[in-house]
């Protein structure tokens, strides 16, 4: 099928027409291509964004739609070339930006409208305004591949994974079922359900969102039928993982708790299959009577092919990524290894590895992690979590988010006081640990939380990484990217007072951590 139809002028051979059309076609979809291109690292199989693989499929489909009863061309939309250039100033700075920090939200959005507007430019520009409204929603349906900003999203799940557990609570004690909720936890006689991110539905929801706004344009349907759409996906969404978790809890009373391992995966299908059968009911149900036709448009208007406009725009594309990967590939050094590990007191009384909970390892999406209890001569009880994150993983802002004053209130703790930042200083080096108090039942917790950035080539840093504004801008001017991450989150319990905790914590800390001056491949065992 050609991209136009061949209305062009007399006396223009019919394959310069063809490469024309060729070079157009490429300017149109190049940013997309791109923009899929650089995202794709966020759509891990296990990730809220899995569906992102789907999505440019599903574009392809609905554009094809559309292209199929198009109306006719209008008049080239005045000031369209003026925007499409615009559009791709933006690009250079942006992908600058998001090469430095692929896990801001700001960076993605940022360089997706920017490529979304050179290719919505184009078409305006050749198809004038009724083109331009009529192909508008293909493009824009690829923005629901852009990550949600991370504080949004954690508020979100926070809220979905407390509402899933109180709910669950209710419609057990409905049924019979003793129970009670601590946060995101629900506690039954024969354990305790963690109402997790991937079951609170925050993964259901969003790619809820994807599949109404398909559904919608696949039946075009009203604006306001869309809106109503999405609310009754979302609504049968959200319905659907509270009836997962009552069941799974209800399960999990009667046959004991290994029995919800053995039906969750199952369940999740479940989940899946009903969300998805009832979006397209409703969307079959608010479908229209008849198809609209498209509006027509002033026949007979030639076709504008901006040449030139397109080639620029083309070699602005390339130029733009030999650009971004120089500018890193000669201010990258080589990675030196890590600062220090982690050296296990494996002698201590009790000591025991913790698991960490497979759903939490798939939202961490670390390289490495590990967890142990002991008890200390004192009396005292220690846990420590160890996550690592290899340079080059995109889950850098996934590290920041997961702070022990999120999950652990997520998990029912109550934050009694926040003491701020203080540097340790452990054979020379300088590291910054965050210190909680938080009131567990009836124990208090005095937890002590790193995040520690290796930068490549430099000194570590001796202040919590940060993630945004002016920082992230330094991190793009210096070159910085693919930095390694270590997470290092110690709780004690036991002591009288935080002033004591602290004293024993930096007291200890020197025998927990192993400095070293060369690369270190892991932990010392």
């Amino acid at each position: 099928m050609p991209l136009i139809s061949h209305n062009f002028t007399p006396g223009i051979s019919e394959k310069r027409v063809y490469t024309r059309e060729v070079l157009f076609a490429a300017a149109v979809v190049l940013g997309p291509i791109l923009l899929f291109w650089h995202l794709h690292r966020q759509w891990d199989p296990n990730g809220e964004y899995a569906y992102g693989w789907a999505v440019p499929m599903l574009a392809i489909f609905l554009y094809k739609s559309r292209w199929d009863d198009r109306p006719p061309p209008s008049a080239p939309l005045e000031g369209a070339a003026f925007l499409a250039i615009l559009f791709a100033l933006v690009t250079l700075p942006a992908r600058w930006l998001q090469e430095a920090a692929p896990e801001r939200s700001l960076c993605a959005c940022a360089y997706a409208v920017a490529c979304l507007g050179i290719s919505l430019s184009l078409i305006a520009l050749m198809g004038g305004s009724a083109w331009l409204r009529w192909f508008s929603f293909p493009f824009a349906f690829i923005l629901t591949v852009v990550p949600w900003p991370h504080t949004l999203e954690t508020l979100v799940s926070n809220s979905l994974m407390r509402g899933t557990a109180g709910a669950t609570v209710e419609i057990l004690c409905l049924i019979g079922v003793p129970s009670s909720q601590s946060g995101n936890l629900v506690h039954i006689e024969t354990g305790v359900i963690d109402i997790a991110e991937a079951c609170s539905g925050i993964r259901s929801l969003q790619a809820m969102v994807m599949i109404s706004l398909f559904l919608g344009e696949l039946f075009r349907l009203t604006p306001a039928r869309r809106l109503l759409l999405i609310a009754a996906g979302l609504t049968v969404t959200l319905l659907a993982n509270v009836i997962r978790t009552a069941t799974l809890s209800s399960i999990g009373f009667s046959q004991g708790m290994s029995a919800v391992d053995r039906y969750h995966d199952a369940a999740g299908f479940a989940v899946l299959a009903f969300s998805l059968s009832g979006a397209l009911i409703v969307a079959y149900m608010l479908r229209p009577t008849k198809t609209p036709t498209p509006i027509s448009a002033p026949d007979g208007i030639g076709l504008t092919f901006p040449l030139k406009l397109c080639i620029a725009l083309l070699i602005g594309f390339f130029v733009e990524e030999i650009s971004v990967e120089t500018w890193y590939r000669l201010h990258e050094p080589k990675w030196q290894g890590w600062s220090w590990s982690v050296h296990w007191p494996k002698q201590s009384k009790g000591f025991h590895s913790v698991e960490i909970p497979k759903d939490s390892l798939r939202i961490l999406r670390c390289d490495e992690s590990q967890a142990a209890t002991w008890t200390e001569s004192d009396g005292s009880d220690w846990t420590l979590y160890w996550i690592r994150w290899n340079p080059g993983n995109a889950a850098a802002e996934t590290a920041k988010v997961h702070r022990p004053d999120v999950c652990l209130t997520s998990a029912g703790a109550i934050l009694e006081k926040d003491l701020g930042i203080r540097l340790s200083s452990v054979g020379g080096l300088q590291i910054p640990f965050h210190s909680y108090t938080f009131r567990m039942g009836e124990k208090t917790l005095y937890v002590f939380f790193c995040l520690f950035e290796e930068t490549t080539g430099a000194p570590a840093t001796t202040s919590p990484p940060q993630f945004e504004g002016m920082d992230m801008i330094q991190r793009a001017l210096k070159g910085q990217r693919h930095v390694g991450l270590q997470s290092l989150e110690l709780a004690l319990s036991g002591y009288p007072s935080e002033q004591n905790a602290q004293k024993v914590f930096e007291t200890h800390l020197g025998k927990l951590l192993q400095i070293s001056s060369s690369p270190v491949p892991g932990t010392k065992e």
